[in-house]
Parts: C-alpha cells; sequence; structure tokens
C-alpha cells in the first residue's frame, strides 16, 4: 500500500468519478483505475461497485475510506515534515514561455509561490518556440508554457484550445462581423508572425492558405504579438493572431476566424513535485481570470 494508492481511492471516493479523480490529480484514467484495483488486490476486497451510469463506493469500501484517510494523512504529515527539512535550500525553477504576453499571467502566479514555497527562486525565460523546445529537451527548463507540439518526452497540461482571430481597429469596415473567413479577409494587408512564434501545423488549412497568400499579396511579418497589435490599431492592416496572444483591450476589435484548426496551449512538465503541480494549478487559476 502506497500513498498513490490511497490518494487515487481517496480522491475517487470524495467524487465518485473516475475522471474528475483523474483530472484533479493530472493522472489518467487508466493509471487511476490500476492503482485502486492494486489495492483491491492487496487488500483483498472490493471497493467500488463500477458500471458504464455509476461509482458507488462497497460496504467494506465505506469503511475503509476511514482507515485509508486517517493512514493517508498520517502519511503526509512525515513526509511534510521531511519536506520541511530538505527545503531550507535554496531550489531554482526555470520557467520558459513564447512571449512577453505570459508575464502578466504569471505575476499572480509567482507570488502565491513566494508565499507557499519561499525557497523556491524562479527564473523565467523568454525565447521563441524553437529555442524553448531545444532548452527544454536539453533539460535547462522545468517548465514551459507554449502550444502543443514543444516535446514528447514529459508530461502535458492542456489549459486552453485557441481559435485564431482577425484583431483590428473599432473603426474597420470588418469589425461588426462576428466572425470572420479566410476569403473574406484574402484581399486585405495582413500582418502575420513568424514559425518561430507560432509553429506551422500540419492539416491546418488556414496556415497552409495564408502561406501561399503571403507569396503574393502585400504583407507584414511582425516579430510578435505586441508588434502586430501595435501596427493593426494603427491602421497597418489585419494582425492574424492566436487568442492566447491577446491581451483584453478597449482600442481593438477581435475576431474568430472561422475555417482554422485550434491551437492547443498548456504547461510541460516532468516532475510531480508538490512547487511544480501547485504553479500548474495557480497558472491555471490566472488563466482563467483572464477570461
Amino acid at each position: 500500500m502506497n500513498t498513490q494508492q490511497l490518494q487515487c481511492f481517496l480522491y475517487v471516493a470524495e467524487r465518485l468519478n473516475f475522471t474528475k479523480a483523474a483530472e484533479t490529480l493530472f493522472l489518467s484514467v487508466p493509471t487511476v483505475t490500476h492503482h485502486i484495483k492494486s489495492l483491491e488486490e492487496e487488500l483483498g476486497i472490493l471497493l467500488f461497485y463500477r458500471n458504464s451510469r455509476v461509482v458507488k463506493l462497497t460496504e467494506q469500501g465505506e469503511k475503509f475510506y476511514f482507515d485509508a484517510k486517517d493512514i493517508f494523512l498520517r502519511m503526509q504529515d512525515v513526509r511534510d515534515q521531511f519536506h520541511n527539512y530538505m527545503e531550507q535550500e535554496t531550489v531554482l525553477l526555470r520557467i520558459g514561455c513564447m512571449t512577453d504576453t505570459e508575464l502578466e499571467k504569471l505575476e499572480p502566479v509567482l507570488k502565491q509561490m513566494r508565499k507557499s514555497y519561499p525557497h523556491i527562486r524562479p527564473k523565467v525565460i523568454v525565447r521563441d518556440f524553437y529555442d524553448l523546445k531545444n532548452l527544454y529537451e536539453n533539460q535547462q527548463l522545468e517548465l514551459a508554457i507554449a502550444t502543443y507540439g514543444l516535446s514528447t518526452q514529459s508530461s502535458f497540461k492542456k489549459l486552453r484550445v485557441y481559435e485564431s482571430y482577425a484583431v483590428m481597429p473599432p473603426d474597420h469596415p470588418f469589425a461588426k462581423e462576428t466572425e470572420l473567413t479566410f476569403e473574406q479577409i484574402a484581399d486585405q494587408e495582413l500582418i502575420t508572425l513568424p514559425p518561430k512564434c507560432i509553429p506551422f501545423q500540419r492539416g491546418n488549412k488556414f496556415q497552409e492558405n495564408l502561406t501561399l497568400h503571403v507569396q503574393d499579396h502585400i504583407h507584414i511579418v511582425s516579430e510578435g504579438e505586441t508588434e502586430s497589435i501595435l501596427l493593426a490599431k494603427c491602421g497597418y492592416g489585419i494582425a492574424i493572431l492566436p487568442g492566447f496572444l491577446i491581451p483584453p483591450q478597449e482600442d481593438i476589435i477581435s475576431i474568430p476566424i472561422v475555417d482554422t484548426k485550434n491551437v492547443e496551449y498548456g504547461i510541460y512538465y516532468r516532475s510531480r513535485e508538490k512547487h511544480i503541480l501547485s504553479f500548474i494549478r495557480s497558472y491555471m487559476d490566472a488563466l482563467n481570470r483572464k477570461k
């Protein structure tokens, strides 16, 4: 019997839902199921009744719940005492992100981390997608906030799925539209990001059309989202940006482009240490507050 088995049992017992328990623990449903099955085999009892519609504790499971809770809390207490001793040393937490837009979201997260983990010293590194990929794969970052595809060698917590948007000033002729297609904006001067900011996605027809379009039309390639939005506000064209790069501003209009492939955005991490998981939860909260 170990803490992972007990934690999985307690989370499922309190939620009566394997999927919700797995999401809270940053585990897959099969992993949670495996831990509970192993615990049942070790104890020689059935802990849950489970079918396609309902999950509930067995009578033996209900009795075991209180013992499991007590054992888990005692194990946590011992581990916390050990961690408190070990945490006297300063630990560097290297966080990589792709743009300056993430820095605003990081502020409340790092403030909370300073209170909860005073021994942690964060270092924030802003690089383009490919530099970030190189740093992460060479284990020079503990965390990387990026679009999907950065690494296949570690865990990825998807935080949001973003559409691409056409960004323009409020007086633009398209500003009152609720959505746009590529055909509608094809005769406009466009402001795009280079691949180092948003890597090319296979099967993304919009990116394919955009790549072909800019070869034969006047357009601007900006160095980042800040320049793109500035130029769009000044009337130099329509900026094409994914939603996570668009800050809330009253002097710009963002209209979804309907024929695009959505961009997955989240956090890459290798370790399940307590401060890492705490960072991920805090960043999720900060992201939700920015909706």
